[in-house]
């Protein structure tokens, strides 16, 4: 199983990594922890766990009365010898982000951008002017400001975390801080062209500013960077869920995705939770709450003597307690999801192009559904091609996390209407992305298919909303120019 950091070890690793880079020198303060909570936007007390390790690892001093400080003295060498080695053994993972980080956020840094209002440029514009302020913090609020319009809490953890990993440690680096300080800063160039609402020319310096960073990036490694790495290769690692401990929602997702794949068929039962215990490696504690879940998503209906049975999708819908706060939530994060893979799926679906058993995987299946008239299929079957094949590991890892997500949406599933109408929908472009790839027309499915999650998330957040789960509605996306 991958590690996945908790938020204190993120920004104790952040820290860590700029104290022995020499960003902060010996027993020079670190900022106040109430400082760091805000810029990060998360809670005071996980700002005081990660500055606790900082102090049990010898990195600072810790006092009530003068905060913490810098407790360990690099020589030159030593520092220089530190850059070498966090980067050399990140190098992987950073080249694979560089080449993800345009498909995965471009648009939706383009859509956030649009979304913003008045007051959120005005806030961004301020930023800028900042010097005092270190630029990977001024950096984590601009992704607050930009992101945040798009409503979805899912989306910004994903960029915080891809932005700490590989962004903000370049940016940390003392002898890299003044050119960053002196270039023109793009982001002055986006907010003007807001307030023109030149979209077209928004995209265009999107895209610029991401080519640079990339730039940079590879030059930083070509020119400093020669050491081989000294260990294991550091990973960059993504959970859609906050706190690793949430393993029953991990759990609730196998089931739901064997469910989905036919491995425990509707109207059947699901194996004894002893059995789900010793096969996942879990307590029956654990299993048992998954299952409640489950129960109150409408996916399963538990009888006392009997066993879990599995609901078909006319009767998930009917047994759905859309009233719990655990199921409103995960609904949520299935719009979310949808959201975010709205905004990526077309710059992804294009780079799977290229690779021809992953057309033909995708015809086959496409063919399959036409076959046996499950129409409304396209959408996983065409994204989990994309998670399966996508040239870069972060898509392909983070796709695999959304789609998972995707499973939530379980009781929306008969919220179509009846099989005729299903069908009558899906059908059309079942069509229209087996012609574009017999064509290698990817430019067309890419465009057919963001069409088509775009109308799901449309739709998702509507139903939702009749179901007063009215925080869906925000994360509509009104598409306008391009």
């Amino acid at each position: 199983m991958e590690k996945v950091l908790e938020l204190h070890q993120i920004i104790y690793g952040l820290f860590a990594a700029q104290i022995e880079f020499g960003t902060y020198g010996y027993k020079d303060p670190l900022p106040k922890m109430e400082d760091v909570s805000h810029w990060f936007s998360v809670s005071l007390d996980t700002v005081k766990t990660a500055y606790h390790q900082l102090k049990v690892e010898g990195y600072i001093t810790l006092t009530k009365k003068a905060g913490a400080a810098v407790a360990i003295q690099f020589q030159r060498a030593e520092l220089e010898r530190n850059i070498e080695t966090f980067f050399s053994l990140r190098k992987d993972a950073v080249m694979d982000l560089c080449q993800s980080f345009g498909p995965l956020f471009s648009r939706a840094q383009w859509y956030g951008l649009k979304s913003a209002g008045p007051e959120q440029l005005n806030e961004l514009e301020r930023l800028c002017s900042q010097p005092k302020i270190l630029r990977p913090y001024v950096m984590v609020q601009h992704i607050r400001l930009i992101y945040g319009s798009l409503n979805n809490d899912l989306l910004l953890r994903l960029i915080w975390q891809a932005f700490l990993f590989y962004q903000a440690p370049f940016l940390s680096l003392p002898a890299d801080l003044v050119a960053f300080e002196d270039s023109d800063d793009p982001l002055l160039d986006m907010i003007s062209l807001c307030r023109q609402k030149d979209w077209k020319g928004l995209w265009e310096t999107v895209a610029s500013c991401q080519e640079q960073i990339t730039s940079a990036i590879n030059w930083f490694y070509a020119d400093r960077i020669t050491m081989e790495p000294p260990g294991e290769p550091v990973s960059f690692h993504w959970s859609a869920y906050q706190r690793t401990s949430q393993c029953c929602y991990s759990l609730a997702i196998d089931l739901l995705k064997g469910i989905r794949l036919g491995y425990f068929a509707q109207d059947g039962y699901l194996p004894s939770p002893a059995k789900i215990a010793k096969y996942e490696r879990v307590s029956t504690i654990t299993v048992r709450r998954t299952l409640t879940l489950l129960n109150q998503l409408g996916a399963t209906r538990s009888v006392n003597g009997v066993g879990t049975y599995v609901l078909s999708m006319e009767d998930s819908t009917k047994d759905c307690d859309f009233s719990q706060p655990v199921i409103r939530k995960r609904l949520l994060d299935f719009v979310q999801s949808l959201q975010i893979l709205a905004m990526t799926c077309g710059s992804c679906a294009k780079s799977v192009g290229i690779n021809h058993s992953a057309v033909e995987l995708w015809k086959e299946r496409l063919a399959y559904i036409k076959d046996n008239f499950r129409y409304e299929s396209v959408v996983y079957a065409s994204l989990e091609i994309i998670s399966l094949f996508a040239p870069n590991q972060t898509i392909r890892k983070i796709y695999d996390q959304l789609l998972r997500v995707l499973l939530w949406g379980y009781p929306l599933r008969s919220m179509h209407g009846s099989r005729e109408k299903i069908n009558e929908f899906y059908f059309p472009y079942v069509n229209v992305l087996l012609d574009s790839l017999e064509r290698c027309d990817w430019d067309r499915l890419a465009a057919e298919l963001e069409d088509l999650l775009f109308y799901e998330l449309d739709f998702a957040a509507f139903r939702l909303n009749e179901l007063d789960i009215r925080e869906a509605t925000s994360l509509v996306i009104v598409r306008h120019g391009a």
